[in-house]
């Protein structure tokens, strides 16, 4: 395993939070993550079994979630890409079939929810505890600390409270599946066609099914909103994603994806840098999300 990672690093990037070297393999690549410098908590074990409905590919769609496997503090991931979905998205917009990916993604997430979270997995995804600290005042980092004050104050005492009482019913909601708890567009690799390996292991925990759902939605709204792209393109992206999954997250969307904006505010500041002028910029958005 380990000899496929000798070669000099295709590419590599971090935050504080997270650290990626990314390598090619003799049947593709491989992804090595590891907890960053600033992490406040490891990466979850990586023992719990995942369904073969949802680690092995599927015909319709070539997209499946790839377990990592522990090697020291580090996971390795033997993928078929050596990009992610939100790279290309960023890079390129919504051109090519990024449909596809999507769907997939909902798929295996349904696929992955129907299980029974094992006696080993019971603590809530990292990203929420995380975001609960922030909310409640208790953030580790200081920058982040204070521009959760600072964020309160633009958006209005009635619009933060919203948010933690939003955050707590996710958290107070029993009816928790096992959830991957971080399913991101960094963590959907694509391959050279439509096909997906989907990261998965680091952030399990358990969750109510609307919590990855929520997440992946913040994430395209949230890059729709960036890149300042139109509704007639990015919409389709998000339905895609629902006819994978079967359900969507009906009219109180807003929720999930306006937590999932906020949480993505604070790792930025806390593990990459504090920047007044994007605060500023998400305060504006966050409160128009949070008032739909």
């Amino acid at each position: 395993m380990t000899a496929c990672t000798e070669d000099e690093p295709l590419t590599e990037f971090g935050t504080g939070l997270l650290s990626t070297v990314i390598h090619r393999s003799a049947t593709g690549f491989v992804w090595r993550r590891e907890a960053g410098p600033l992490a406040p908590t490891p990466l979850r074990p990586a023992d719990v079994s995942l369904p073969e409905s949802a680690t092995e590919s599927a015909s319709e769609d070539g997209v499946r979630l790839v377990p990592g496997q522990a090697v020291g503090k580090s996971r390795l991931y033997r993928v078929r890409g050596w990009e992610s979905l939100a790279t290309r998205l960023l890079r390129d917009g919504v051109h090519g079939d990024v449909e596809t990916p999507l769907y997939g993604l909902g798929r295996v997430l349904r696929a992955l929810h129907a299980c029974t979270a094992p006696t080993s997995v019971t603590e809530p995804p990292r990203g929420w505890l995380r975001l609960d600290q922030w909310l409640s005042g208790r953030a580790r980092v200081p920058r982040a600390a204070s521009a959760g004050i600072e964020l309160r104050r633009q958006l209005g005492v009635r619009r933060w409270d919203t948010l933690r009482e939003w955050c707590d019913r996710v958290l107070a909601d029993n009816e928790g599946a096992l959830a991957h708890g971080g399913p991101g567009l960094g963590s959907v690799v694509v391959g050279a066609d439509a096909a997906a390996d989907v990261l998965v292991g680091e952030d399990l925990g358990t969750a109510p099914w609307y919590f990855d759902l929520g997440w992946v939605v913040g994430e395209l709204v949230e890059l729709k909103w960036y890149s300042n792209g139109s509704q007639q393109d990015w919409q389709p992206l998000i339905e895609a994603l629902f006819r994978g999954y079967g359900r969507d997250l009906g009219a109180e969307w807003n929720r999930m994806a306006s937590l999932r904006i906020a949480l993505h505010l604070h790792d930025y500041t806390a593990y990459v840098a504090r920047n007044p002028e994007e605060l500023t910029r998400y305060a504006d958005f966050l409160g128009f999300l949070i008032d739909l």
